[in-house]
């Protein structure tokens, strides 16, 4: 995404993960703040730009696909917030009349985008926004760099390029840019800053309501994710008792015969069940019964061979 003017900081680098998005636009409406928050995330921006404490527009801006606005763009602003670890904060306070200029460049209207420059009479193109006194955005950019012109009632306000933290006076880094054969145009334009303060998106986007829905979402998909798990995890633990069961089993028979199956499930059914293999004294019980069931069949010799055997292959699967 193309850079934004910082102005004031008055917040930098926050973890969303310790923020809520309620307060966050409390904040920002009661303190009359005028100015934009950009919350940054691995696959997304999203932007909330603010004029004297109203909310004049929302956007996000997917790493791919297309731009969300308004209330797609703050629903997915919240669950981004929700369920995200690594997202920040960045905040920033700028005069009115830039603020609207940001407005226009994020969600104003495009009178040109992506124009290559060579095919623009650019003094023609001026004197057009001059003359109409547009409020707006001129950005001109190649693939490595761009810049960017802001207007109020056709003036510029003042120049803003990549790498900058505020705007300048000085057109000279436009001027380089327009000079580039590769460079291409984009015109936004916005109503005036008082228009734009006439209508406030709180009034209409229900915040702690959107907040408290992505929170729920969050938690029933954590909720999801933990049944997954301990369904996984149950699963390969029934799956590894039942072989050893099986492997106990083979090993019981080889030295007793096929009497052996007799005794084992028998013994298992005292036991309670195959669950008794992965715990150390449960497990000590069943060999020694099946110990005292084998003195019966096979020396004495034997019965310590089996019984090296099981014993190894319990203590390796409870390792």
């Amino acid at each position: 995404m193309f850079q934004l003017p910082k102005g004031n900081p008055l917040f930098e680098n926050l973890a969303v993960a310790k923020l809520k998005l309620t307060d966050v636009v409390t904040k920002l409406a009661n303190g009359s703040f005028t100015g934009y928050a950009s919350f940054s995330f691995p696959d997304a921006t999203g932007i909330l730009v603010f004029e004297s404490g109203k909310l004049a527009s929302t956007i996000l801006l997917p790493v791919q696909g297309p731009a969300l606005n308004d209330f797609e763009a703050m629903t997915t602003l919240a669950d981004l917030m929700a369920g995200s670890a690594t997202g920040t904060l960045d905040v920033y306070r700028l005069s009115m009349d830039l603020t609207m200029c940001v407005h226009a460049l994020l969600q104003g209207k495009a009178l040109y985008r992506s124009q290559e420059l060579a095919l623009i009479d650019v003094k023609t193109l001026l004197e057009r926004v001059k003359d109409e006194r547009m409020n707006g955005c001129l950005r001109i950019y190649t693939d490595e760099k761009s810049a960017m012109i802001f207007y109020k009632d056709g003036s510029p306000l003042g120049f803003f390029h990549d790498g900058a933290q505020d705007i300048d006076t000085s057109p000279g880094e436009s001027q380089q840019l327009a000079q580039d054969p590769r460079a291409k145009l984009d015109l936004y334009t916005t109503v005036s800053a008082d228009e734009l303060m006439a209508h406030d998106l709180l009034d209409v986007i229900n915040v702690p309501k959107i907040w408290d829905a992505a929170v729920a979402r969050q938690q029933a998909e954590m909720e999801r994710l933990n049944r997954e798990l301990a369904d996984k995890d149950r699963m390969q633990s029934l799956n590894l008792v039942n072989s050893l069961e099986n492997q106990v089993r083979a090993i019981y028979v080889d030295y007793v015969g096929n009497v052996g199956r007799g005794i084992i499930d028998k013994e298992l059914t005292v036991a309670g069940g195959n669950s008794c293999l992965l715990d150390e004294a449960q497990a000590d019980q069943l060999l020694a019964a099946l110990e005292r069931a084998a003195k019966l069949l096979i020396s004495q010799k034997k019965i310590a061979e089996m019984k090296e055997k099981v014993t190894a292959l319990l203590t390796q699967a409870r390792a």
